[in-house]
């Protein structure tokens, strides 16, 4: 939603805390000036205790980001030492002083990209944009190895090997090495920067909580503040638990008080704000980060745009991109053809098993809805006996409670359709879905994209239909990687239009890297 000014015809944007005493003249707000003359007569204790304020806050900010910093140069050293070893074995590598030397420059490359890269101190990045913003740097640093030998020594052959290999290695490790980072520190109490959240709609409830559920992205939420004409009675009561700091105005006291870092402007679904009150509260506030709209648009590949004095935000697409598009067809085409040569005795034994446990055909195929809304069979190894609709029509005349939940998520906890031991098996390890590597082969599905749907979901997507005709049904996707069957049939629907909005090759390598984890631990899967 657009910030409104009721007290100013011309648009405001939201100015860097940083920069705004070089831009003084062009912000039309008293409260500025009147801030600045309060800062002027303020006495020395308080100038002190302010300073100790910003020493306690920058505190948070090195905290955050060390561990980052140690865990990221291990990894990457860590990258280079298994690639060396195959070489060396192989006599292809000598072990010289120089590989010393090599590997502080490595280190050095790597932290002074990955800080223009935003990896430090990484407060509030996302995973998708952090994956690549990793790989970036550590394929950037072995790049800058290698020619700086190039240029200034002699690259020899092993020394060349080594930086490739170490380069793929580190694809791997590093992102890996940071995500376990981030995990083990955000169960600490000395991680992270205190966060608020101006306002208590129910876009502000939704941060809250989000952020309370992922620490790990280093935005610790202590509480919301919003403005008076919302300082009702009964206003705690709706916050359901979430601390309630009173109104906007106490927010430069609270960030005195609390050593708050981020301050987040959440508007509600209908509600219009003054961007002159929030600057004049919030102009201290290191980072402040505001929502501006809830309509869906893509949030992983935009950056704004200065338009007329007015922030713009710019959105792209890469679906529209063929290069893009043809990547992706490619990487479908080669993983899916290898993996059907590679995993065909796998193929075997499950085709074994299923007909020692359920007489019948081994596979099942179908109807779902394609890109462009073109029909196809999905095919999945069968796990349900050949009864199954009578199975489940009885089973659910017995039981209303299992009909409920049957109406709203078409899923089942204890689904008495499926065949005792292997069905169980292939459908918690996600091995019932194997076949649809011929679906991908043919062009009819991906590895990564929604969740296929058959005719009569289409009713339930509703405005977010035509978003999902965009792209092929994928094997894997964001619903099966974020708690699978413990969703909500509306929150599937969320995942996939998200999906398809920010979608990039780094997506998808993110989605991959989390579907096996969550075929590792079996997360959601009944």
């Amino acid at each position: 939603m657009m910030t409104h000014l009721d007290t100013n015809p011309l648009p405001v944007g939201v100015v860097c805390t940083d920069t705004i005493e070089q831009l003084d003249p062009f912000v039309p707000s008293a409260a500025v000036t009147d801030h600045r003359r309060t800062q002027r007569n303020t006495s020395s204790p308080n100038r002190r205790r302010a300073t100790r304020n910003q020493a306690t806050g920058s505190m948070q900010v090195f905290l955050t980001c060390v561990p980052l910093v140690l865990g990221d140069l291990t990894a990457l050293l860590a990258s280079g030492a298994i690639a060396a070893i195959p070489l060396i074995l192989a006599n292809w590598l000598n072990l010289h002083s120089g590989l010393g030397l090599q590997a502080v420059c490595l280190s050095v490359c790597y932290l002074v990209t990955g800080s223009i890269l935003g990896l430090y101190p990484g407060t509030g990045i996302s995973p998708v944009l952090e994956l690549r913003q990793t790989v970036l740097a550590a394929a950037a640093s072995f790049a800058f190895v290698m020619l700086a030998n190039m240029t200034l020594a002699t690259l020899s052959t092993g020394e060349f090997l080594l930086c490739m290999l170490g380069m793929a290695v580190s694809a791997f490790l590093v992102p890996i090495v940071r995500l376990i980072t981030r995990k083990l520190c955000s169960k600490t109490s000395w991680w992270g920067e205190n966060t608020i959240i101006v306002g208590s709609g129910p876009q502000g409830r939704a941060l809250f909580r989000f952020y309370n559920r992922v620490p790990q992205r280093g935005l610790r939420p202590i509480g919301v503040v919003d403005f008076p004409r919302q300082s009702v009675d009964g206003q705690s009561e709706e916050l359901n638990g979430i601390p309630y700091l009173g109104s906007v105005q106490r927010l430069d006291r609270l960030r005195r008080k609390l050593q708050i870092r981020w301050a987040i402007v959440a508007p509600g679904g209908c509600e219009q704000i003054d961007m002159n009150e929030v600057m004049s509260h919030a102009g201290n506030v290191p980072n402040l980060l505001v929502l501006p709209s809830q309509v869906l648009l893509p949030s992983l590949w935009t950056n704004t745009r200065e338009c007329a004095g007015v922030m713009g935000v710019h959105l792209r697409d890469h679906l529209r991109s063929p290069i893009s598009r043809f990547v992706k067809r490619t990487v479908d085409l080669l993983v899916s053809g290898t993996a059907l040569i590679t995993l065909s005795p796998l193929f075997i034994l499950a085709m074994l098993f299923i007909k020692w446990k359920s007489p019948g055909p081994v596979f099942y195929g179908h109807k779902r809805i394609g890109i462009g809304g073109e029909t196809f069979k999905a095919w999945k190894f069968r796990t349900m006996v050949i009864n199954a609709d009578e199975v489940l029509e009885q089973y659910l005349e017995q039981d209303p409670e299992m009909r409920r939940q049957w109406v709203e998520d078409q899923k089942l906890k204890n689904d008495p359709r499926i065949i005792p031991g292997i069905g169980h098996f292939l459908r918690k390890t996600s091995l019932d879905e194997i076949p649809q590597l011929w679906n991908t082969f043919k062009g009819e599905m991906s590895l990564v994209g929604p969740r296929p749907i058959v005719s009569d979901e289409i009713g339930r997507y509703r405005e977010m239909y035509p978003l999902y005709l965009r792209v092929r049904p994928g094997i894997t996707g964001l619903w099966q990687v974020s708690g699978r069957n413990d969703t909500s049939y509306e929150q599937r629907i969320r995942l996939d239009s998200y999906y398809v909005c920010n979608w990039s090759p780094w997506l998808d390598t993110y989605i991959i890297f989390r579907t096996f984890r969550t075929m590792l631990f079996r997360e959601g899967a009944y």
